[in-house]
């Protein structure tokens, strides 16, 4: 089993784990014993640092994934590649600190009416921020190291734990509201040093200057390069996935923010096995592209196709057959969230498919052209949450996510199909989609259940026709190993 796989699976394993624990929060605490607009808060604050962390960061997660395997050196601390970080994030920092202080007023302006609860703990931003952006560096970092388990592990499954620790000392009226939200703050931003504590314990950190035959000039010129084109790049990522709470709070109120940030979470689960494979995947690609080895590209390409097409597919049926389970577990406050999880797992399932496509262009020599696709997909998210959230309210928000996924990726392929041609899609595609629907028509036969025992009935038909499938049609070697492994341990 090779290395994406066998981190995939790891990472997955943890995503899965911290699943659970977000599913008896986010599903099950948030809705019964807080507000629409406490949760409207927690999705605001940590949509806002992300999004601020990202853009002061200034291109240097992209600059790690494409520019370290030039300083790759562990005997000589990697050519003092942890001292060009620590620069960029001293002028970040000094960036952030003077934008906050610059948009302040403008913040309490447009939020004291309709998000009075957010006015009051924004000062969290700061050090959210601060812990976002030190985090998202160095979970790159200890991933182009081959690591792309531990960051998931503190992201998915540890924070979660942490948050939902958190939330029952407030359930149980142990802390009040104010210590709740603190500590919300403070299981987001924790991450931040434990990453750095094991870093450290992995003697991987080391701030010794730059090689100057490494960091001669032509590659300080290419750093700013890849810099600035990876914030755009970065940034537009991140109005996709960030500025969806951030306008609706200002379009609409904190308290239609919470609903859609519950929603959104549902609908995130299609994704989530996609962020361990893709991590390690990105940086195989980096490696592959240097060596100039369009086979390992194309067959990475295809495969993480292929096997995410089978993973959202599966997720997405699961969450789609439940959905009216699942809103008798959120409660009337959330029935609107129905079309929204609806959409973002539909826009999600569609990224999935396309797999890694992105990555192969970021780390090709058409980097640039990412540029490109950014700027349209700003404007067409932009545009289209302005046109639609009038209408449909947070649905046409999610329509407006689902939208500017399909695009992009549609993009994407094009162009990997016109420079490389690189196309992932056969014969098997369509089989895994026909199969899919077939079950969702099946599942439509079933009569409607007790509540426990519906989920359990529909899931678990769910689950034991895709195995069958898998071992049955040869549509992926990688899925079948996992299940013949999976057998193997059981037996």
């Amino acid at each position: 089993m090779g290395i994406i796989a066998r981190q995939t699976i790891k990472g997955t394993i943890w995503s899965y784990l911290g699943v659970i624990i977000g599913f008896i929060t986010t599903a099950y605490l948030f809705p019964n014993y807080l507000t629409p607009e406490v949760v409207g808060l927690f999705g605001l604050l940590v949509s806002l640092s992300s999004l601020m962390g990202q853009l002061s960061l200034l291109g240097l997660p992209g600059v790690t994934n494409r520019m370290f395997a030039y300083f790759r050196n562990q005997e000589n601390g990697h050519n003092g590649f942890l001292f060009i970080g620590l620069l960029f994030h001293i002028v970040g920092i000094a960036f952030f600190l003077g934008a906050y202080f610059a948009l302040k007023p403008w913040l309490v302006e447009t939020n004291i009416e309709d998000s009075p609860l957010f006015v009051q703990y924004m000062y969290l931003l700061v050090p959210m921020t601060l812990a976002m952006m030190l985090f998202t560096f160095l979970d790159v970092f200890n991933k182009v190291l081959y690591n792309a388990v531990f960051g998931t592990f503190l992201q998915e499954f540890l924070q979660r734990l942490l948050v939902l620790g958190i939330t029952l000392l407030f359930v149980f009226n142990i802390i009040n509201l104010e210590q709740l939200i603190i500590g919300y703050a403070i299981a987001v931003s924790v991450k931040a040093m434990i990453i750095i504590f094991f870093l450290i314990k992995q003697k991987a950190i080391n701030f010794k200057l730059p090689n100057k035959q490494v960091a001669n000039k032509p590659m300080r010129r290419e750093i700013a390069s890849v810099a600035i084109f990876s914030l755009v790049g970065g940034l537009g990522s991140m109005i996709v996935f960030k500025l969806d709470k951030i306008i609706i709070n200002q379009m609409l109120d904190l308290s239609n923010t919470g609903v859609y940030t519950i929603a959104f979470y549902f609908g995130s689960l299609v994704v989530m096995p996609s962020r361990p494979l893709l991590k390690i995947s990105g940086t195989l690609i980096a490696d592959a592209w240097r060596k100039n080895d369009l086979k390992t590209i194309k067959e990475i390409y295809y495969k993480s196709c292929l096997n995410q097409l089978i993973i959202g597919s599966l997720l997405f049926l699961g969450i789609w057959a439940n959905i009216d389970n699942i809103l008798i577990i959120l409660g009337d406050d959330y029935a609107g969230a129905k079309w929204v999880i609806f959409f973002i797992g539909l826009g999600y399932l569609f990224d999935m498919a396309t797999g890694a496509n992105g990555l192969i262009i970021v780390f090709s020599r058409y980097y640039r052209v990412n540029l490109i696709f950014i700027t349209i997909l700003i404007t067409l998210v932009i545009a289209l949450m302005h046109l639609l959230i009038p209408i449909w309210g947070i649905v046409g928000a999610a329509i407006a996510v689902a939208s500017s996924l399909l695009l992009n990726n549609i993009m994407r392929y094009v162009f990997l199909l016109w420079k490389y041609k690189m196309q992932p899609f056969n014969w098997k595609f369509l089989m895994i989609v026909g199969f899919y629907i077939v079950v969702y028509a099946l599942l439509m036969l079933i009569p409607k259940l007790p509540f426990l025992l519906d989920i359990f009935i529909r899931s678990g038909l769910i689950v034991v026709l895709t195995m069958a499938f898998v071992i049955l049609a040869p549509v992926s070697s990688d899925a079948m190993e996992i299940v013949n492994q999976v057998k193997k341990k059981l037996l």
